[in-house]
Order: C-alpha cells, then sequence, then structure tokens
C-alpha cells in the first residue's frame, strides 16, 4: 500500500461515516488527545498527520511566516489549497486547538477560524505532578462537555469505558505489528493508516498477521537497522524510501506513528478496576513520560529509552542500532535539545544522526547523501 492507495482508502471511510450521520473532528496529533472520548460521543477523530511538499508549505505562508514548523506549515497548506487526495477533510465539522507546541496552537488557531471550522479547546500541562494531573482531568471534563453540548445528550460512563478497552486491544494488536519481521516502509504505512481508521481497522489488522505468520520465516536480513526518534514520518513523505534506499531498515519508530502511541496501553487488571474511565486516561497521560511533554526530565528519560531499546535488540540480534533524530524544521520541541542528545548517547557507543529538515523536494539528494554517509558509519 502506498500513500495514494492510504489516501483513497481513508476518504472512502471518512464518506461512508458521514453517510451514517458521523461528525468528524479533526486535530493535529499528538499522545495526549484522547480520541477514546471523541469515539464515545459517537464522532469519528481525524489525525491529521499528513506530509507536505513545497507548494503546501509554500500557500500557508499567508498566515504563518516560513520560520514556522514546516508541518504546521503543511497541515495549513491543505486547507488552503485543497489538493485532490485531500477532499475528506471538507467533511470536517470541528477542530480541536490544543497545545502540543506553539505551531500547534497557531496552525488550529488558523485552520479553525479561516476555513470556517468550530473549534473545541483541550490544553494539556508540560509538567507530570499532581496539580498538573488534576489539571489533566478538568480538560477532560471540559472537553467532553463540549462533546456532549455537540451530541445533544451525556456521554455515558459506560460507553467511554467500552471505547478505552476498544482502543486498548487495538493498540496492543499493533505491538503485534510491529513486532513482525517485516519491511519498515510497510510496518510504518500499517501503522499510518490503523490509526487514521481506528479500532475498525482490528481485522484488517488480524489479516496481517494471519498472512505473515503463515509464512516462511525470513532470514536474517542484511540491512543497517536504525530507531527513528524525534518527528514522525508522516502520510505523503518520502523519507523512509531514503532510509530503504541508503540499506536502512527502521527496527523502531520511537515517534507518535510507533511506539509513542502503541506504548500507551492498559493491563486487564486496571481496565477492569472501578476507576472512573476519566482517572483511567489520567492515569495513562501520567504514565506518558517518554513524550516531549515530560518537563523537566524528557531529556534524561529519552536517552534511557533509547539505550534500553539499543541493548535489547543488541541481545536478541546480535546487530547494533543507529539512530536517527528526526527534526522537521523549526520543531522547537525537538531541535532544541538535539545536540545534548547526540552527545549523550554517542558517549554510550551509540551512533546518532540528527536529521532537520522540511518537506522540499529540492532537498531530496542532500538529505540523502546524508543518510547514506550516515549507514556507512554503522
Amino acid at each position: 500500500m502506498d500513500d495514494l492507495e492510504i489516501l483513497s482508502e481513508y476518504s472512502l471511510y471518512l464518506k461512508d461515516k458521514k453517510e451514517e450521520g458521523k461528525k468528524v473532528i479533526g486535530f493535529i496529533a499528538h499522545d495526549n488527545i484522547p480520541e477514546e472520548l471523541i469515539d464515545a460521543a459517537g464522532f469519528i477523530p481525524l489525525r491529521m498527520i499528513f506530509a507536505g511538499n513545497d507548494e503546501l508549505m509554500n500557500a500557508s505562508h499567508d498566515y504563518l511566516p516560513p520560520s514556522t514548523c514546516a508541518f504546521a506549515q503543511s497541515s495549513i497548506g491543505l486547507f488552503s489549497l485543497k489538493p485532490s487526495q485531500f477532499n475528506f477533510l471538507n467533511l470536517l465539522e470541528y477542530f480541536i486547538v490544543s497545545n502540543h507546541c506553539v505551531s500547534d496552537i497557531c496552525a488550529s488557531e488558523i485552520i479553525s477560524r479561516y476555513f470556517n471550522i468550530p473549534r473545541l479547546n483541550f490544553y494539556i500541562s508540560y509538567t507530570k505532578n499532581d496539580n498538573s494531573l488534576k489539571y489533566f482531568k478538568l480538560e477532560l471534563m471540559d472537553l467532553k462537555q463540549q462533546l456532549e453540548k455537540i451530541r445533544g445528550s451525556e456521554i455515558p460512563s459506560e460507553d467511554l469505558r467500552e471505547s478505552i478497552i476498544k482502543y486498548n486491544k487495538f493498540k496492543k494488536r499493533l505491538l503485534e505489528i510491529n513486532n513482525l519481521n517485516i519491511k519498515s516502509s510497510e510496518k510504518l504505512r500499517i501503522f499510518q493508516i490503523a490509526m487514521l481508521i481506528g479500532p475498525e481497522f482490528l481485522p484488517k489488522l488480524d489479516e496481517i498477521l494471519h498472512e505473515f505468520r503463515e509464512k516462511t520465516p525470513q532470514e536474517p536480513n542484511k540491512t543497517k537497522d536504525l530507531i527513528v526518534t524525534g518527528c514522525s514520518i508522516f502520510i505523503n513523505d518520502f523519507l523512509i524510501d531514503l532510509i530503504e534506499e541508503s540499506g536502512g531498515n527502521v527496527a523502531f519508530f520511537d515517534t507518535w506513528i510507533g511506539n509513542s502511541y502503541l506504548s500507551q496501553t492498559f493491563e486487564e487488571e486496571k481496565l477492569n478496576s472501578e476507576l472512573d474511565p476519566l482517572d483511567l486516561l489520567v492515569h495513562r497521560f501520567k504514565n506518558n513520560i517518554y513524550g516531549d511533554h515530560s518537563v523537566p526530565n524528557y531529556l534524561e528519560l529519552k536517552i534511557s529509552q533509547i539505550e534500553k531499546i539499543y541493548h535489547d535488540y543488541k541481545q536478541k540480534t546480535g546487530k547494533k542500532l543507529g539512530v536517527i533524530n528526526h527534526i522537521i524544521k523549526f520543531c522547537d520541541h525537538i531541535s532544541i535539545m538535539s545536540a545534548h542528545f547526540k552527545n549523550q548517547l554517542q558517549e554510550k557507543g551509540i551512533r546518532v544522526l540528527n536529521l532537520e529538515r522540511d518537506y522540499s523536494r529540492a532537498n531530496r539528494g542532500q538529505l540523502s547523501t546524508r543518510i547514506e554517509a550516515f549507514m556507512e558509519m554503522l
């Protein structure tokens, strides 16, 4: 499945949902948006996980300066230019304004205001302490009330619990996909379409798992294996192709589209507890310590996580992992600590490439050269 097939399949899926009378609620994806709450309200969560190109970035400059995150620029450009393969964005009825970063807030507010999509607000804390957990629950309660106002009735607690259980099963199935020995571009595209469609994609995931388990086990590959951390590789981005063309294989996606999403699961004991379902979401937020909202310990936690992944993989396969720290240009969250991140990991013997870029096609050759040079070092 290539990017156009993903967009086409998702477009048909959303059209079917609209015909069923479902409302579509969009948001710039990050790992603390409670999609279960949107689902329990009877609505369709639409993650903005679409990369851009020169035209999309340039189209945003009437609203934001070029020194804004290239992903945020591209998200605005999608609404401004409305490329045909993204016509499904016309089905959006609400847009959540949240604060993963400054660019997230600005882009979300612009999309809502200038493209006439009513906004919902959901703000989160950057810290993890008792006060921030209380604040997060207040924001959950407020978002729940906003959704209830749209639907015209309360969201039953049992519906929210059922949604949490459903998404938990979905994420655990994706974790099984993550352990398959398949080409990294194929694995990434499974993650992408699955995260767009959500738990309704479970039957397809079961088919994929059955198909690969029936195959003859693959021989150990001779690729240079990698962790991609930092910014996600979004739909319509060519980066994964450059990595594979250079002899690389991404063994671990440590991003929103990957482990940062898949790892946020509950044990059965916790799911079956008498906790208010909103408290389950607070519990998950509390345990999401490797996301870049874990102030002030993000850098230390992220380094320890990468180091563990590296040693576990080396023990299991005998192969060393290189690390590509993927930085979308002007993404302050990732770039501000990139030098320290690289230095501290390399002191531990782990090779790191800080790869900062935007979505310009003109940079493709330069990116390829840098990735190939990094592969030679591994």
